[in-house]
């Protein structure tokens, strides 16, 4: 299957910002719940963005710099989520006698 529209892209591309925005919200209210869901969305993310990725690497003639960035920034906000959720555990259970 040749690769998806620029208007996928752009999806992909819009949905890693978006992700990331959400991300940095859960972080500053420490809402462990919400830091996970955005974990999983994350995960279903870079999974489409890898497949869009091999895709066009498969030869389409369009370009993978969105994807590329976009791979990049859900990787780098879910190490934030996992460093903020490894935080939170460790605030949690020096707070509990």
């Amino acid at each position: 299957m040749p690769i998806q529209n620029e208007h996928e892209i752009r999806e992909l591309f819009e949905a890693s910002q978006q992700l990331e925005e959400a991300a940095r919200q859960a972080k500053n209210n420490a809402d462990v719940g919400e830091i996970q869901q955005i974990q999983k969305q994350l995960r279903e993310v870079q999974g489409k963005i890898q497949d869009a990725r091999g895709k066009a690497i498969n030869g389409s003639g369009t370009s993978t710099e969105p994807l590329f960035e976009a791979q990049v920034r859900v990787e780098e906000v879910q190490h934030q989520m996992e460093r903020a959720l490894i935080n939170l555990n460790v605030q949690q259970d020096s707070v509990q006698p």
